[in-house]
């Protein structure tokens, strides 16, 4: 603008100089001065015009203007994609893209219009007649006014007939590539138009009756204007009549994307024929290009499915507990299986969405690499109605699961056209077997009994009688790999928002219900729990390493650990029965086997006495509590040492706590997941390997913590004893008073089994029924749930092999370990059994009655 204003000052002080009078005596004759003139303002209007030139084609500038002139030059269309495929442990499909198009047309052509492009891109609709008369008068432009009558309206009639024809071939050809009868798609088409009419008709008197009520609540009669303007507002169009609506639904990849393809070709509208002059075919001697398929667009209406959602499921009841126990199979229907662990997926995009993308292909090199161009364009940039990971494996695999987008470039100046193909996303591989999980939902489901509250149970809680159901949490580790095969929760929220499964029916049961089950969290690996004595195998092996306790050591076993405080620290056997201690049980002060055995809490107390606060914490941290294993489903909990939200690191600890976490209780929690973890690190003889969901092909990579070697054994043959001594074992048999008998827990043949059972107290739950947010009502709070958390931790394997499985259950204020987890730890190594992960041997009981 500067060289603009410098020039024009210039070109003015030349002229004044050129009239001036001191220029006669030069050029005397006025002819030639003005011709002077004429010459001057000629070179500065080209002085102008090439510093313009300059201005648009050198530098930065320069570079702007042709990248933009090249885009006007060239048309992108994006192709679709697919995402990623996620597997189980067996290659079955968990979730996975139904690829799907759908062929639509823009409203405007099946209402009976022309629609073209505009310079910005858009499509605009126009009558036919109007469209061939402006496209007559501007490829006969020269001759226009010279012809007759007669022969514009010919020629009008000619772009007219070839405009219509156009849509014709391409109903035709709509036809044609999807096997759908020419009759059946022109009648979609005029139910389409029969039903946006009635939407616009209404609104329209809809629209006109409002605008006229705003002048009657001002007491203005309209005038003639005030009406038009009226008719101009109701006669807007709506949405419906400015967007395309599907012909054809859900055609098959390679058809969508034939028309893809073809939809960005361009074919002359009138084919030039005779010498050019535009008599022939009022082309006027030149093409004009129109679309193949005049306002058609496909729809990308891909979606993502997942198969093992809803499972049937088998279960034999002939290894249940006797109350409920019958030769038969039941088969139940399991819903959501997984879902906590897959996630879903929404549509639209979120702020959030768009930064999150930036911010990975910034630090991810890989990605980056994978995922733009060579100019740097993201190919998996995020786009309109784009299905993005809302929750669990789809959320936090999002940018490895997203495939990246083909690309068609064509050049509207020469109509050629480059393609890059579309990339399927990622897929991801879990350790997870869908089917193990469904079989263990089915064991939780309250259906079968076995998370029912029990006379058998021997838990007198007010607030959970006889049939209440009860929430649980499971997982099933590979010893040898970290690998969990299962991780199940229950209660789930319905996927599908119906709350009436559940049996929730108001808004009030709905808040007394998430109140209780609290279903949105996974117990497996988000819920804190206290250890109880399933800890004690650990604690055995802390105080070994750590040099509190020698091999072989007897601890004094009365009933309570301080002297002359018998209510204080006292063992269960105490408690139960006042006055037995686990000397007079056993004949002798136990040993750690024995210790394990039967559970004493005086010999585990005095562990965690003397490994203090520094020691118990290290233990724990051994064996991973206080860190996440970022599994990539959502929110874990990493399990907790001293008060929430407290250092964590034994500092806030007291000797007191150090006490009570010898026994898996005090200030100390950890999750399901923790469990298993810890048992298979002691099947693996004190080698951590951190357990994984995701298979990456990696070998697993075991760390040692250093245990002594004895203490591993002693701990594996306590835990050996407890499921096995008849005498003894603490998690060996139930009895059941209606049969008078003690009945083993376990009963699967063919199998070695180590475990260990826990009570662990709880805190209550109380439930406000007028506190809604931040505001309360005048009732008070009550008593929903209290009493012990109900553990069951086994090691499983081969008759006469090592440990292969570490199975951890644990049920929410259900009471005794033994007598409510080990029923249904005994059914999840028949699951075991019967997906192969542990040979048959025989039949398994009922079997035979089976066809």
């Amino acid at each position: 603008m500067v060289f603009v204003c410098l020039s024009c000052v210039l070109c003015v002080w030349l002229s004044r100089l050129i009239l001036m009078s001191k220029l006669t005596k030069y050029i005397p004759s006025m002819f030639h001065r003005r011709v002077l003139l004429l010459g001057v303002l000629v070179i500065g209007a080209f002085l102008l015009l090439s510093i313009r030139l300059a201005w648009m084609t050198l530098g930065e500038n320069g570079v702007q203007s042709r990248a933009d002139a090249g885009k006007r030059l060239v048309r992108e269309t994006w192709l679709p994609t697919v995402r990623g495929t996620i597997y189980d442990r067996k290659g079955r499909v968990l979730a996975g893209d139904r690829a799907s198009y759908d062929i639509a047309v823009d409203y405007r052509v099946l209402a009976g219009q022309w629609v073209y492009e505009d310079r910005s891109g858009n499509l605009r609709g126009v009558d036919f007649t109007r469209y061939a008369e402006i496209l007559a008068r501007r490829y006969n432009a020269e001759i226009w006014d010279t012809l007759g009558e007669d022969q514009q309206e010919a020629i009008r009639a000619s772009f007219e007939s070839a405009l219509r024809d156009r849509v014709d071939a391409m109903y035709q050809y709509i036809s044609d590539q999807t096997g759908t009868p020419i009759e059946e798609l022109l009648a979609r088409r005029d139910e389409i138009v029969a039903r946006v009419s009635k939407i616009k008709a209404g609104y329209t008197q809809r629209t006109r009756q409002a605008e006229l009520d705003k002048h009657a609540q001002r007491g203005h009669v309209p005038t003639e204007d005030d009406l038009k303007r009226v008719e101009r507002i109701a006669a807007q169009p709506i949405v419906e009549e400015v967007r395309a609506h599907t012909l054809v639904a859900d055609v098959s990849d390679e058809v969508g994307f034939l028309f893809i393809r073809q939809g960005v070709r361009k074919t002359p509208l009138i084919q030039r024929v005779g010498d050019g002059s535009g008599e022939a075919d009022g082309s006027g001697g030149r093409e004009f290009l129109v679309s193949i398929l005049p306002g058609l667009s496909v729809v990308d209406a891909t979606t993502r499915i997942y198969p093992y959602k809803e499972i049937s499921v088998r279960i034999n009841r002939s290894s249940f507990p006797p109350p409920l126990q019958a030769d038969v199979f039941e088969t139940l229907t399991e819903v959501d299986i997984g879902s906590m662990i897959l996630g879903s997926v929404r549509p639209g995009i979120q702020a959030e969405d768009v930064y999150r993308r930036k911010q990975a292909l910034e630090y991810d090199d890989l990605l980056r690499a994978r995922s733009t161009t060579e100019k740097g364009t993201d190919r998996g940039q995020y786009m309109y109605n784009d299905r993005i990971g809302r929750s669990g494996i789809e959320r936090s695999y999002e940018d490895h699961l997203r495939g990246l987008r083909g690309v068609s470039v064509e050049n509207r100046q020469t109509g050629e056209a480059i393609e890059i193909g579309s990339t399927p996303g990622l897929d991801v591989h879990l350790t997870l077997d869908i089917m193990l999980q469904a079989r263990i939902r089915a064991i939780l489901d309250p259906r079968l009994g076995l998370t029912r509250v029990q006379s058998w149970h021997h838990n007198e809680e007010p607030t959970m009688p006889i049939g209440t159901e009860l929430d649980a949490g499971v997982i099933v580790l590979e010893v040898a790999t970290g690998d969990i095969l299962a991780m199940v929760t229950t209660p789930v929220p319905p996927s599908d928002g119906d709350w009436t499964r559940l049996g929730v029916r108001s808004e009030l049961e709905k808040r007394r219900y998430e109140k209780i089950h609290t279903p949105f969290i996974h117990r497996a690996i988000a819920m804190p729990y206290p250890p109880g004595s399933v800890a004690k195998a650990i604690v055995l092996t802390g105080a070994a390493k750590y040099g509190v306790y020698e091999q072989g050591e007897r601890i004094e076993a009365t009933g309570y650990l301080l002297p002359n405080q018998p209510n204080k620290y006292r063992s269960w056997i105490w408690k139960q029965n006042p006055g037995v201690t686990h000397e007079m049980q056993l004949g002798r002060h136990p040993d750690d086997i024995d210790a394990l055995m039967v559970s004493s809490n005086v010999f585990f107390f005095t562990l965690g006495r003397r490994l203090g606060a520094l020691g118990i914490t290290k233990t724990y941290q051994d064996f991973g509590v206080g860190k996440r294993y970022n599994l990539g489903i959502g929110y874990e909990w990493g399990g907790s040492i001293g008060r929430f939200g407290g250092p964590g690191d034994g500092s806030d600890l007291s000797l007191d706590d150090a006490t009570l976490m010898g026994i898996g209780q005090g200030p100390v929690t950890w999750t399901p997941l923790h469990a298993a973890d810890a048992f298979a690190t002691l099947a693996r003889q004190g080698y951590r390997i951190k357990p994984k969901l995701i298979r990456d092909g990696r070998a697993p990579k075991a760390t040692s913590l250093d245990l002594p070697a004895w203490s591993v054994r002693d701990a594996l043959e306590g835990l050996r004893e407890v499921v096995s001594n008849v005498e003894f074992g603490t998690g060996r048999a139930i009895k059941y008073d209606e049969f008078g008998a003690h009945v083993p827990i376990f009963n699967a043949p063919g199998i070695s089994l180590w475990g260990k059972t826990g009570t662990a107290t709880a805190p209550a739950i109380l439930f406000d029924p007028d506190e809604i947010g931040d505001e309360n009502g005048p009732m008070e709070p009550i008593v929903v749930r209290k009493g012990d958390h109900s553990w069951f931790v086994t090691l499983v394997g081969r008759e006469g092999g090592e440990p292969e499985y570490a199975i951890a259950v644990v049920v929410d204020y259900a009471g005794s370990g033994g007598r409510v987890s080990g029923p249904i730890n005994n059914q999840i190594i028949h699951a075991l059994i019967e997906e192969g992960y542990l040979p048959k041997v025989g039949s398994e009981p009922g079997e035979g009655d089976q066809p």
